[in-house]
């Protein structure tokens, strides 16, 4: 980046000596007077189809995804890109990039963005702006001891922390999951199996019209995929236009208003979350569940994996399966490709066969599963040991064309 010098003077005590020292901060003409624009890239997780999504999306948009795609973007060598904005064509390079995982192996790490943030800044002291596949690194980004100020960055997920940072100008924009409509969702599905219903009437009975459970109707238009058994929620972009819509103190009150408590019994489910640590999972998600599980007559058993492998999220498993008490297994796997390690263990459990299938529902969220290239997983997700299986999530293809997109936008209207 080309950054502008702004002298800091500071007089002695008799006045008879002046210094100066040098903070780097950031503007739009500094950064686009030599005709191109370097950015970095806080990549979450290389395995994580979301990531991946997200990177796709960024590099799309912002040209430098190569000609020839791999199933998962974050494997790919960036390119170098073309961008008109205000009517002059700038080239666009990918001069850093890598995922943030902690040494203890957890992915998607603020604290290792932080000192990634760092190097990379040392190491490119001309990068432009910054791009993160999520807010909690975006986080770590600007927490960084030599930060530019006002250096663009965008993030992902719509943290309230984050919302404020929007408005302080401080990040330039994120995307909102609609994570009170995720939550719902993922309630309203595993309810409808639990009470019984099945095929079409378990992801359309609260979702295109009331449940005759009781438990309302959600106003949010969640999408049903047949080919990968999901349901999915659209993302909107969050910028300093429209952030005060979304600014909270108490998440809880963009809750779908729809929903209502519903008829059928109490009954006890049991909820994995991928990490304890995770900044999305534990300011918007959670406080949701919280809220939703009294509305869905729920008693909820929260199990807490690690964030670098599915080992404890498996063992903490075992010991639900053994007292054989739950109704429905809400799952947040670590890696999207343990699908079927999480299948098997609760069909071996359970006794469920092809010939005789539980009426168990089988609930993944926040991770979708997929195959070791990246590829979602169809097969698994069509397990006929289970009457009911879905992911029921956030559309992160449209999530990621979102956030490329938004980034433009932002540079587009510096350059008018």
């Amino acid at each position: 980046m080309k950054k502008k010098l702004i002298p800091m003077f500071a007089l002695g005590l008799f006045g008879i000596l002046a210094t100066s020292c040098s903070q780097k901060t950031w503007n739009w003409e500094d950064a686009s007077s030599d005709g191109v624009l370097k950015y970095a890239l806080l990549i979450g997780q290389i395995d994580h189809n979301d990531s991946a999504a997200r990177t796709a999306g960024i590099r799309e948009a912002l040209g430098t995804r190569p000609t020839e795609h791999k199933t998962n973007a974050n494997t790919e060598t960036a390119v170098e890109g073309k961008l008109t904005l205000g009517g002059t064509q700038y080239t666009v390079k990918e001069v850093a990039s890598g995922e943030q995982k902690s040494t203890a192996g957890a992915t998607w790490d603020q604290q290792t963005a932080t000192t990634s943030t760092e190097a990379w800044l040392n190491a490119n002291p001309d990068i432009d702006f910054f791009v993160s596949n999520n807010d909690g690194m975006a986080e770590g980004a600007i927490g960084a001891s030599n930060w530019v100020e006002g250096m663009p960055i965008f993030g992902y997920d719509s943290n309230q922390s984050t919302l404020s940072y929007i408005k302080d100008g401080k990040i330039m924009g994120t995307v909102n999951q609609n994570a009170p409509a995720q939550a719902a969702a993922i309630y309203m599905a595993a309810r409808n199996a639990i009470d019984g219903k099945t095929g079409a009437d378990v992801y359309t009975e609260g979702f295109t019209k009331d449940s005759s459970g009781g438990y309302g109707k959600i106003g949010s238009t969640v999408n049903y995929n047949s080919k990968d058994h999901s349901l999915l929620v659209d993302n909107v972009a969050v910028t300093a236009a429209n952030v005060d819509s979304f600014m909270t103190d108490d998440i809880t009150s963009l809750a779908e208003a729809g929903v209502k408590k519903g008829t059928t019994p109490k009954v006890k489910v049991w909820q994995s979350y991928y990490s304890e640590t995770d900044t999305f999972l534990t300011t918007s998600m959670q406080p949701l569940f919280e809220y939703y599980k009294g509305l869905f007559n729920f008693d909820v058993t929260v199990a807490k994996g690690d964030g670098s492998d599915d080992t404890k999220s498996l063992g903490l498993l075992d010991t639900a399966l053994g007292s054989g008490d739950y109704e429905a297994y809400i799952i947040n796997m670590v890696k999207t490709t343990s699908t079927q390690s999480y299948l098997d263990k609760i069909a071996d459990s359970l006794k469920a066969t092809e010939t005789n299938p539980t009426d168990v529902p089988i609930i993944f969220w926040n991770r979708q599963g997929t195959n070791d290239d990246g590829t979602t997983d169809t097969v698994n997700m069509a397990d006929a040991r289970f009457k009911t299986i879905l992911y029921v999530g956030f559309d992160a293809i449209q999530g990621g064309e979102l956030q490329g997109e938004m980034i433009v936008d932002y540079f587009e209207n510096l350059a008018k």
